[in-house]
């Protein structure tokens, strides 16, 4: 069998961030050791956990794999073998069964099926190749195959495939590319068929888009190499890292220090507010609604609209709507606008739609909101104010012969808090950057009320209390939460916060 240095080569896969001196290798064709520059940065905690791997080890919870050497690049001869293996494989287990349920098939037996092969063959393969082979036959049956390590570690919140031979991950917005890959371009098209499979999805050309997210909240975006150009096909993979759903949750992960979580769950708990939820791509829109939803009443009504379920409350009364695109012979769409009307013959008390992309879904939701039936939503905006202006951009396109005053009442009427979310360069982590009241439309001017604005960035992240009055001051008191009585600036090490303990005693409703 292969010696150690050889599997080294094998097996160890990392992130290339940082300087080209972590990319060479050592004299003998090993992997750098994290004292030679071979990993990437990592806390001293991990650092321990970023060495070389043993041929039959999984990476260490919240490492980051090391650089694949090229010995690991398969030659045709071993990617037949490794094809007619996973065959032989398939005709002994239900393959589908095992990813589903998260099995493995023993060691031993994938040593059999490739030799076996190897045998009926009558091939020669070296021990190296042969070594080869079993590793990337056991990561291709693991649940996310080479990308497991990935989805494993904590820190990265993104993985992004750009061709077989191309796996970058994200921390945060920080991009760092890896040295994972298949063995070669039909491996990755498996893979990605695997994955869909187990969603009831597939890629083609004429389906050349795929959106989905598996129950534990992973999200999934696949695209069709005919769609690509040169490179392809393209996999986005978005993982979640605030497993937990609880306004607790917000705090430990700094999302949002006490008085402004607070804040949000006495208006989420009151029924009386529609929330807009704004921000980028990644920033933790959904995973708030998530959380101020443990905030809804144990007897409302829970009605969702959303391209793909991410949304999956444990509530006694919760109900999910999923829009659905066209065939291929272009019939059988179901649109977002569609499911929101029919939400209105469901009597919800609160309607969620899951992001607001369409001019028609914005105008339904609206409708609804104006009608009584209060509400949240996802949008995308750069900041809280321009959440209005992007709303009338969307309502515009839907009522062309209305007027902007007639659409700027119509967004006052449904929309009572905006909460921007940003992630922080700096630090990666998803912060609330501000939240606006909206009141009355005056004169031809939505009126704003701006409430918090974070003013300090980085580790020690600082809030500012622009108003010490609210729309919502009834609501408030009855929380125990008094503005008046606030600092105007404060953070996570502020003491005297009202509200604080309230959450303790009211959060868990």
């Amino acid at each position: 069998m292969s010696t150690r240095k050889d599997d080294d080569a094998l097996i160890g896969l990392f992130s290339t961030r940082g300087t080209q001196s972590r990319n060479i290798e050592r004299p003998g064709g090993g992997t750098p050791s994290p004292s030679q520059g071979g990993s990437a940065p990592a806390p001293v905690s991990q650092a321990a956990n970023r060495g070389t791997l043993a041929p039959n080890a999984a990476p260490a919870p919240g490492s980051v794999p090391p650089k694949a050497s090229n010995k690991s690049q398969m030659s045709p001869l071993a990617s037949t073998i490794l094809r007619e293996a996973r065959r032989e494989l398939g005709n002994d287990y239900n393959l589908q069964q095992i990813a589903n349920t998260g099995q493995a098939i023993a060691e031993k037996n994938i040593v059999e099926a490739v030799d076996r092969v190897i045998k009926k063959r009558s091939d020669i393969i070296d021990d190296i190749e042969r070594a080869n082979i079993i590793i990337n036959l056991q990561r291709d049956l693991m649940g996310w195959g080479i990308l497991q390590p990935l989805i494993d570690n904590r820190e990265v919140t993104d993985i992004h495939v750009y061709d077989y031979q191309t796996v970058v991950l994200q921390r945060g917005k920080i991009s760092e590319t890896t040295g994972l890959h298949w063995p070669n371009h039909q491996a990755y098209v498996s893979f990605i068929d695997r994955l869909l499979l187990r969603l009831g999805k597939s890629l083609s050309t004429q389906q050349h888009t795929v959106d989905a997210a598996f129950p534990n909240g992973v999200r999934l975006c696949a695209i069709h190499e005919s769609v690509c150009g040169a490179r392809g096909p393209l996999l986005c993979i978005r993982v979640p890292r605030m497993m937990e759903v609880s306004l607790e949750s917000l705090i430990t992960y700094q999302v949002a220090p006490p008085l402004i979580v607070n804040y949000l769950a006495a208006l989420t708990r009151s029924g009386l507010a529609t929330i807009m939820v704004a921000g980028e791509t990644g920033t933790g829109k959904t995973t708030l609604i998530k959380c101020l939803a443990t905030q809804f009443g144990s007897d409302e009504s829970i009605v969702s609209v959303e391209d793909t379920p991410e949304l999956n409350f444990q509530h006694p009364y919760f109900r999910s709507l999923v829009s659905r695109p066209p065939n291929i012979e272009g019939v059988g769409e179901v649109t977002l606008q569609e499911h929101i009307k029919t939400t209105l013959r469901m009597t919800p008390n609160r309607v969620l739609l899951g992001e607001m992309r369409t001019p028609y879904a914005a105008e339904a939701f609206l409708e609804s909101a104006q009608t009584g039936h209060v509400g949240m939503s996802t949008i995308h905006a750069r900041n809280a104010r321009e959440t209005l202006v992007r709303l009338e951009s969307l309502l515009g396109r839907a009522q062309k012969s209305v007027s902007i005053d007639i659409i700027r009442q119509q967004i006052a009427l449904a929309v009572d808090s905006v909460v921007w979310l940003h992630r922080e360069k700096g630090t990666g982590k998803p912060r609330v950057g501000e939240i606006i009241e909206v009141g009355h439309f005056v004169e031809g001017v939505i009126q704003v009320r701006p409430m918090f604005t974070q003013i300090k960035m980085g580790e020690q992240p600082m809030w500012r209390l622009d108003s010490w009055s609210s729309n919502f001051d009834e609501v408030l008191a009855d929380n125990g939460i008094f503005l008046g009585d606030c600092p105007q600036e404060f953070g996570f090490g502020t003491s005297g916060q009202p509200g604080s303990q309230e959450m303790g005693r009211r959060g868990g409703r």
